[in-house]
């Protein structure tokens, strides 16, 4: 019996039939242009748009060396790479494009980058070596071990810190955090100066699950029920850290990971996300409770 939820990376889609009575016609042409496995590098890309542009402008430093006209032209030049990704012709001319728009607005900040940044440079780059990335299992392989890495390492980091362990991250963002970061703040009394059992059982789970993802990673395991999962969880993670864009990053290269690529759906939604992210949820929350007020 068929299904998508038990397919694995050897199962690609572009071996399926195209011809679904249930997709439109934008749909079916998505599928059958193997437009589906460029996709997600132009998210990634897209991404980086969304992180960095506003940095960009916002930055008296940067606004003076280069001015705002340029800075535009240089976000608007992540946003070009972004789609002549999704094209087999000009996919390589786009991480070209990245590779050059980075190395003069990115790199020189390296210092100062953010983790999303980081994980950006470390991983669309090396698609440039390959003529088809979309169809390279190195690639695939080499973004694989990537991720295995940084999710332990994110592990490791919480340990080392302590406050993930006893729940006391969870606490205090819990009574200091913004709109959705205070998601389980009923769950326990904001008098108290203990974390209870229920933050503390938050953290655990966080903590076991970069590990036991990180160390799926490396292993190699290609089920797609574990990619459907780990979206789910980064989505969750994005709406309750309120950073969204880091996670549509982590999705983009996990749909590459496992050759899925990425449904017309995810797609939208990513873009949505990353739109939605520049203005932060919880501000969108915050003005839609005031207005019900």
């Amino acid at each position: 019996m068929d299904s998508r939820f038990i397919r694995t990376v050897d199962q690609r889609y572009d071996e399926m039939p195209k011809t679904n009575p249930y997709f439109s016609k934008l749909s079916q042409l998505y599928e059958a242009s193997g437009a589906r496995y460029r996709v997600p590098l132009t998210v990634a890309i897209l991404s980086v748009a969304f992180q960095e542009h506003p940095l960009w402008i916002g930055s008296y430093v940067k606004v003076h060396l280069y001015g705002r006209f340029t800075l535009d032209v240089l976000g608007a030049g992540l946003v070009l790479s972004s789609v002549l990704a999704a094209w087999a012709r000009t996919s390589r001319l786009a991480v070209g494009l990245f590779i050059a728009i980075a190395a003069l607005a990115i790199l020189p900040d390296w210092a100062m980058l953010a983790n999303h940044t980081y994980l950006a440079l470390w991983s669309i780059p090396i698609a440039l070596l390959f003529k088809d990335w979309w169809t390279s299992d190195l690639y695939a392989y080499y973004l694989r071990i990537t991720l295995g890495i940084v999710m332990l390492a994110a592990f490791s980091q919480k340990i080392l810190a302590g406050s993930y362990v006893d729940g006391s991250f969870i606490a205090w963002l819990s009574t200091g955090g913004s709109t959705t970061e205070r998601l389980f703040s009923f769950l326990c009394d904001g008098t108290s100066t203990t974390p209870c059992i229920y933050y503390r059982a938050i953290s655990i789970f966080i903590l076991v699950w970069q590990l036991a993802v990180g160390i799926l990673l490396l292993l190699g395991l290609n089920s797609l029920v574990f990619l459907a999962i780990e979206i789910g969880f980064l989505l969750g993670a994005g709406v309750y850290a309120d950073e969204m864009n880091f996670q549509i990053l982590n999705i983009a290269l996990l749909c590459i990971v496992f050759r899925f690529g990425m449904p017309l759906w995810l797609l939208v939604g990513s873009v949505i996300l990353l739109a939605v992210d520049v203005y932060r949820l919880s501000n969108l929350l915050n003005m839609v409770l005031s207005y019900a007020a």
